[in-house]
């Protein structure tokens, strides 16, 4: 198979810049407010007020269940320094805990707390929700040809830069 020509690829990578985060933006846009009546498991989110990077740091311990600094610093391609940070504040706001490795005391794991754990699970759902919403909105024939693009965009986000 030959390589594609830079000018064919040009327009789709354009339309994917410009097109994907207004679609970030609008399954994200209905998030309550704090001075809005929210559930207690909402407060959880909104006292959460991660950044996009701490909210991957979540949903990577999500994942995994426990990792030390450096697995988390290589899982989010950052230095460790910024995960440090990272760690400490989600600590402070008892989202995730610190937890010494039974064979060797040096090593610190990361896991959700229970907390954490509920934030990821209810944002995820969120998310879910706002984008079912969305998705909605199409005919038929736009469902077919996004579910068809699926694997491609699967693909695409798993290649290596």
């Amino acid at each position: 198979m030959s390589e594609p020509s830079s000018g064919s690829t040009l327009d789709i990578a354009d339309a994917l810049l410009d097109i994907l985060p207004r679609l970030a933006g609008r399954i994200r846009a209905d998030l309550p407010r704090a001075s809005d009546d929210v559930s207690p498991e909402w407060r959880d989110i909104l006292e959460l007020r991660a950044t996009k990077e701490q909210f991957k740091l979540l949903r990577v311990l999500m994942t995994r269940q426990r990792c030390t600094m450096q697995e988390l610093a290589e899982q989010l391609a950052v230095a460790p320094p910024a995960i440090t940070a990272m760690v400490k504040r989600l600590l402070a706001q008892g989202f995730v805990a610190r937890i010494r490795d039974e064979q060797d005391w040096r090593v610190v794991q990361v896991s959700l707390t229970e907390r954490g754990q509920r934030a990821v699970s209810l944002y995820a759902e969120y998310w879910r929700g706002n984008l079912q919403r969305l998705l909605g909105q199409l005919s038929q024939e736009e469902l077919t040809h996004l579910r068809g693009a699926l694997p491609v965009l699967r693909h695409l986000s798993e290649q290596e830069l």
